[in-house]
């Protein structure tokens, strides 16, 4: 085995298959065994610390705010001069969000994740729910989980991809009817309730607080995220017969969110 960089790499807990001679390991850290037939799971192994995460996520809400003109200096934001007449803009909240998620790939030279699937959970009482802009991949919106579902077949090293996606917030008196028609309701369906009791105040602030976690599921062929590869291959045969020797890398995602 080799550590990337010659970086320490710290193993928490490791199990091998019973044909390893576990006294070579422990001595030079080279893996000793006689292959029983077939397919079998030669090592498994936990590691906690300084792994190569090879996704970043950044998700955030931000109001969409109309910009109107009003006569009426009151509730004035903006003074605008048009043939010698005071005309004041007005920037108006309408309900309106828009929810910008922006992943960036952090592995790097030839390396390609694939088969990305990424979902993104939605604020259970929304309307209007759109997807406005996708950098790449294609995109559907499962109204009955509130999920925007991405996907991007083939996800490049060192690129970063943006969607934006459109949503309007019901009125707290739609929220109070559905509430009591719904017998689950989910945390932030709470938090944003008491939001709208004060009037609105700071909902964006807790929309980016209380978000739900985004999921991804990917490949990544030839990545490691522990920094962990294998430094050399040698077969002992004694018959001699032709040995056709290759390693393959693969990362998949697991369970992989991000909050």
């Amino acid at each position: 085995l080799d550590e990337k960089d010659n970086e320490e790499i710290i193993i928490d807990n490791c199990i091998f298959h019973h044909c390893v001679t576990l006294s070579k390991y422990e001595n030079n850290k080279v893996i000793t065994f006689t292959p029983p037939d077939g397919t079998f799971e030669l090592m498994k192994y936990t590691i906690t610390k300084n792994i190569q995460i090879p996704f970043h996520i950044l998700a955030i809400y931000n109001p969409i705010l109309e910009y109107s003109k009003n006569v009426e200096k009151k509730f004035s934001l903006k003074k605008l001069t048009t043939n010698n007449k005071s005309i004041y803009g007005e920037y108006k909240n309408t309900n309106k969000y828009e929810y910008s998620v922006t992943i960036k790939s952090n592995y790097k030279g030839n390396m390609h994740a694939s088969d990305v699937l990424i979902k993104i959970p939605i604020y259970k009482f929304s309307e209007n729910v759109q997807v406005k802009y996708k950098s790449i991949g294609k995109t559907e919106f499962n109204n009955i989980d509130s999920l925007v579902i991405w996907r991007i077949k083939k996800f490049l090293s060192s690129s970063e991809h943006n969607i934006k996606i459109h949503l309007t917030l019901e009125n707290h008196n739609q929220i109070y009817s559905n509430m009591n028609n719904t017998q689950k309701v989910d945390d932030l369906s709470k938090v944003v309730l008491q939001v709208h009791k004060i009037k609105n105040m700071n909902t964006v602030k807790f929309l980016n607080t209380y978000k739900m976690p985004i999921t991804l599921s990917f490949k990544i062929p030839m990545f490691t995220s522990s920094g962990m590869y294998i430094r050399y291959l040698k077969v002992f045969e004694k018959s001699n017969y032709k040995i056709i020797k290759w390693i393959k890398y693969l990362t998949e995602s697991g369970i992989y969110q991000y909050k």
